[in-house]
């Protein structure tokens, strides 16, 4: 498999733990040594297969789940150089009561052999801006 078919297939399995709750189908793209960073988030990077697959957890827990609907759409194909993956993304999340969070970023994959040896994850800076924001003024209406 391309590194894009491997991306592809691993991005849609995610969508369905986001749905269903079981992470452990992304065990096999990511390698027991990988690595997560959320750019300029709170948190260090994450080492680790299974560690990652918590982190994803918890944050679609702590996060997407809190809001009525998340929207997920690639603004660019997935651009490959070497064993490299990257593509821009939105995430358009909706809540009753309150204007939609839209949120936009890149997401960066480096690749070793067919797994997922490091992701980044980066927000645009005005998405930071505009999540701090809405959470001040939305965040009681968020489900708990």
């Amino acid at each position: 498999m391309s590194i894009i078919e491997i991306f592809e297939s691993f991005a849609a399995d995610f969508e369905l733990a986001v749905q269903d709750d079981n992470w452990s189908r992304l065990g096999k793209y990511i390698s027991h040594d990988a690595t997560y960073l959320n750019v300029g988030g709170p948190d260090p990077a994450i080492k680790g297969r299974d560690a990652i697959l918590e982190y994803f957890k918890r944050d679609v827990s702590e996060n997407d789940r809190r809001f009525d609907s998340r929207t997920l759409e690639s603004l660019t194909l997935p651009a490959v150089e070497g064993n490299h993956l990257s593509r821009r993304w939105r995430c358009t999340y909706t809540v009753h009561g309150a204007r939609d969070l839209v949120l936009e970023g890149e997401a960066r994959y480096l690749f070793e052999g067919d797994l997922i040896k490091a992701i980044e994850e980066e927000a645009t800076t005005e998405s930071v801006q505009s999540y701090e924001k809405w959470m001040r003024e939305n965040e009681s209406k968020l489900h708990t």
